[in-house]
């Protein structure tokens, strides 16, 4: 069990942009913002540190209902949606026991309200109809 799952399981992500992995690892994640014409993983991140840093550094989620599909290869889902403050957004993968994987949080993404699945790729759309697309076989984005 890892911080990340515990907070996810809370209804909760750092609220810091980055993507956090279920076994523990974590990256910087950035954007330009809600345009999303550009993303890209950075240095390696302790959440442990940062949230002893700032033990109030989370956000409450939710998943949008129309942001939740089911992989095409059954191994699990993805979905997405949004933080407590207008201009979050994250975008998840679980398994299929619908357990966390992994979940990208960005702090001004917007949120992702919707979301669709091509070959192994995860497309997730923000309120502005904007993209981002995953490649989950990328070794990061792996199950």
């Amino acid at each position: 069990m890892s911080r990340i799952t515990d907070l996810w399981r809370a209804g909760l992500a750092p609220a810091r942009s980055g993507l956090y992995r279920a076994d523990g690892s974590a990256r910087e994640a950035a954007t330009d913002g809600a345009a999303l014409s550009w993303f890209e993983l950075g240095a390696p991140l302790d959440l442990d540190a940062l949230l002893a840093e700032d033990p109030e550094g989370v956000t409450q989620i939710d998943i949008h209902r129309r942001c939740f599909a089911k992989l095409p290869d059954a191994s699990g889902y993805v979905c997405g949606g949004d933080g407590a403050h207008g201009s979050e957004g994250f975008a998840a993968r679980l398994d299929t026991d619908r357990n966390l994987v992994w979940v990208v949080f960005m702090a001004d993404s917007n949120p992702f309200e919707r979301v669709a699945t091509r070959g192994t790729t995860a497309v997730f759309f923000n309120n502005l109809g904007n993209s981002l697309a995953i490649d989950l076989t990328h070794h990061d984005f792996r199950a």
